[in-house]
């Protein structure tokens, strides 16, 4: 360690003769050991994703070089430090995290460390704790009451977490910067007023995902656009719509569809099948979407990919979202 501080690669335990993989490899051992979902130190998982943040890009990584003086090779024992904010040390370095993705991949993208907006620094605190602005999951479902446990709503609230399961193992750990929000109870902004529950929402960049879940019956369902049909019989959407609208309305520089994702008792993620009229594009731009399981997080994963600056964590977002959740 160095009289001013450890060095990047130092907050990694490595030395600036590590290759990629090695960064990459040590970055996720470091991330897991201090994440504060796993019992970690806020400030730590911050020094961490920064280190990664700054030697995971070419550019920045032969910057910060220059500047301890190491030309990518020796023990780095001399250098800058680390710091503790979470973002790059000057603006025209925190704007080349936040929006250069040249000569990279929309799915790459999604595999690199929170940026978090605004910046903050301890002279300038972030708009919420360290220890929530770190976690990717908030609240929880909302329980049925006593006289709903054995109907609908018990099935919804199943139905709810097993979107947090599946959302938790299959997106969340390869998509670092996205925040999942549970149980969210939100005034509708539409003309007939009331409130809104909403299962889920998830944040990545300036894109946001409405999720509704529900356990779905045996056979096909048939979705229009507007209207899901079982057997003749039309299926509850769950107000996605209206909340899509709301939330749009609430955040206008965010791009927000939705999704109602339809479980199968069996836990087949592939069912059930969801027919679509031929008049219908499933390519085209839609604020709702039906998928089952295995569906929705192939689509997920491209709504926020192609979305810019998809490694953002808006906190201004953020924090209206988890005030809103359950506790």
């Amino acid at each position: 360690m160095s009289p001013s501080g450890p060095t990047l690669y130092e907050v990694l335990g490595l030395t600036p003769a590590a290759s990629a993989a090695e960064i990459k490899s040590a970055y996720r051992k470091a991330a897991r050991e201090t994440h504060p979902d796993h019992g970690g130190d806020g400030e730590k998982f911050h020094r961490v994703t920064n280190a990664y943040r700054v030697l995971s890009d070419p550019g920045q990584k032969e910057s910060y070089d220059r500047t301890i003086g190491s030309g990518g090779s020796g023990s780095g024992s001399a250098g800058r430090p680390a710091g503790g904010t979470p973002g790059p040390a000057n603006p025209a370095a925190r704007r080349a995290a936040a929006g250069n993705t040249a000569g990279r991949t929309p799915a790459a993208d999604l595999d690199t460390p929170p940026v978090f907006v605004p910046d903050f620094s301890p002279r300038n605190p972030p708009l919420i704790p360290l220890t929530l602005a770190g976690q990717q999951v908030h609240g929880s479902p909302r329980r049925p009451g006593l006289l709903s446990r054995f109907g609908a709503a018990a099935g919804r609230f199943d139905a709810e977490n097993r979107t947090i399961r599946l959302l938790d193992r299959e997106l969340l750990d390869e998509y670092p910067a996205a925040r999942l929000v549970n149980g969210l109870h939100i005034p509708d902004a539409g003309p007939g007023g009331g409130n809104l529950d909403v299962g889920h929402v998830l944040l990545g960049g300036y894109r946001m995902a409405v999720l509704g879940s529900l356990m779905a019956s045996p056979g096909n369902y048939r979705w229009d656009g507007r209207h899901l049909q079982h057997r003749g019989r039309e299926v509850s959407t769950l107000r996605l719509a209206d909340a899509v609208r709301t939330l749009q309305s609430r955040f206008p520089d965010c791009n927000v569809a939705g999704w109602l994702v339809l479980h199968s008792p069996n836990g087949n993620p592939f069912e059930p099948i969801i027919d679509y009229p031929p008049s219908l594009s499933r390519s085209a731009p839609a604020t709702l979407h039906v998928a089952n399981p295995g569906g929705l997080v192939r689509e997920l994963r491209r709504f926020f990919a192609e979305g810019p600056t998809p490694s953002v964590v808006q906190l201004p977002v953020l924090a209206p979202l988890i005030d809103a959740s359950s506790r």
